[in-house]
């Protein structure tokens, strides 16, 4: 069992080609019982996957304190004191686990722990990041408030959130779908992480949509059919081992809570979701799915963040290219909204001096029109209830438009061409 203090890079550091999946497991702890799920956790998977282990604590730089006549600096003593006491409950805490930790690592630094935790995991290339769940203490602790939670968006590790109870590694798993890559890399981290499932369910929550009679029966025909088709396109990407029975679940409502509902009937010892934003605690604990998941769930739940180019569908089907003439643009958008109005969709613009910059994900779809006197694509995507979440995206010096469509004639891809770039809308189920 070694110790160090400062300095996150020191004495352990992976080199740059090592591969993450081959990376330490990082256990963030404050020494407490609120961490000794997270410990248990690290072990158990230690053992199973081979993995050296690094234990993380990290001692929080005071406040400064105002005075009368000025502000008062804590005395460097006291950060001292602080950091030996933090140091020896954590030594306590690793040799409570046994013979399997005297190999393990320990990391004491000081710093913002969000920022240290996130530095951290990137400089030792760890595989997985875990943390405790006790009543959201440590949870607390070592994310902060929303403003700390901002620093960790730099992160592109697994978050593996365990509960107090956390005492075997899982066997029943739900998977949160929504047909991406992001979502199948997911499920792939946690059958890597995890050679002791054995039934797999994959639940997709549709959104419930406040549509016309008309249009909302429209679109549940259009997303039933579609529905059978991902699930088995999916199942085929992730290739599980015959030892996993896997069972397809979808249900209607807010996902989060659809999820866990369903995870307390299965009796599922674990949650797995990707996340699709540009970090990860932005999308774990900040105005997500994944939020909802890590707050209310009764077992483990392991959030894992999508790469840059995940923000896709989860298959390549046999599509085809579509132009559309622009004597029908008009026309044909209208029918183009018709058909897929409430489905879930994103919206990029991809510019050549910028990039591909992400508008908007997870967004229904409203509709789209062409604004023939002023030449201009409107796209509009929001909730259909309510004004709490809209956009609306206008385009002007349209060239071109077409549409991509799988070989069932269903629309999965709008491209609006414009000046040097364009505007890709994009269906995510």
């Amino acid at each position: 069992m070694g110790t160090m203090t400062d300095r996150a890079e020191t004495g352990f550091a992976a080199t740059i080609e090592e591969s993450t999946t081959l990376g330490p497991i990082l256990v963030a702890t404050d020494g407490t019982s609120s961490a000794e799920a997270a410990m248990r956790a690290a072990s158990l998977l230690s053992r199973h996957t081979g993995a050296d282990v690094v234990v993380l604590a990290v001692v929080e730089t005071l406040p400064l304190v105002a005075a009368d006549y000025g502000m008062m600096i804590p005395p460097i003593d006291t950060d001292r004191a602080r950091r030996q006491a933090l140091t020896q409950r954590v030594q306590t805490q690793v040799t409570a686990i046994g013979s399997a930790a005297a190999a393990w690592k320990i990391a004491v630094l000081d710093g913002d722990p969000p920022a240290v935790i996130a530095r951290m995991a990137r400089d030792v290339h760890a595989r997985v990041i875990v943390v405790g769940l006790g009543h959201h203490e440590l949870l607390d602790r070592l994310f902060g408030g929303e403003t700390a939670l901002h620093s960790l968006r730099l992160a592109r590790t697994p978050v593996l959130a365990v509960p107090p109870d956390f005492q075997h590694l899982p066997s029943r798993v739900v998977i949160a779908t929504d047909f991406s890559m992001a979502s199948v890399r997911a499920a792939r981290t946690a059958m890597g992480l995890f050679d002791t499932l054995r039934i797999a369910y994959l639940v997709h929550v549709a959104p419930r949509m406040e549509l016309q009679p008309d249009a909302f029966a429209a679109w549940m025909s259009l997303f039933g059919e579609g529905l059978g088709p991902a699930f088995e396109r999916m199942k085929a990407e992730l290739a599980l081992p015959a030892t996993v029975t896997v069972e397809t679940i979808s249900r209607t409502g807010k996902p989060s809570k659809e999820i866990l509902e369903f995870a307390r009937s299965a009796q599922a010892d674990l949650v797995v979701t990707g996340s699709r934003g540009v970090g990860l605690v932005d999308r774990i604990l900040v105005g997500s799915t994944a939020t909802g998941l890590v707050r209310g769930a009764q077992c483990a739940v392991l959030a894992v963040p999508a790469l840059a180019n995940e923000r896709r569908l989860a298959w390549s089907p046999s599509s085809e290219r579509v132009p559309i003439p622009q004597a029908e643009w008009g026309p044909q958008l209208d029918a183009f909204t018709k058909r897929n109005v409430g489905r879930i969709a994103a919206l990029e613009v991809d510019d050549p001096e910028m990039g591909a910059q992400a508008q908007e994900h997870d967004y229904p779809f409203l509709g789209v029109t062409w604004d023939h006197n002023d030449r201009r694509v409107d796209v509009m995507l929001g909730d259909f209830k309510g004004v709490r979440r809209h956009l609306t995206r206008g385009i002007a010096g349209v060239t071109a438009i077409d549409m991509l469509q799988d070989e069932k004639g269903r629309d999965w891809v709008l491209r609006i061409a414009h000046g040097r770039g364009q505007t890709i809308l994009q269906f995510t189920r």
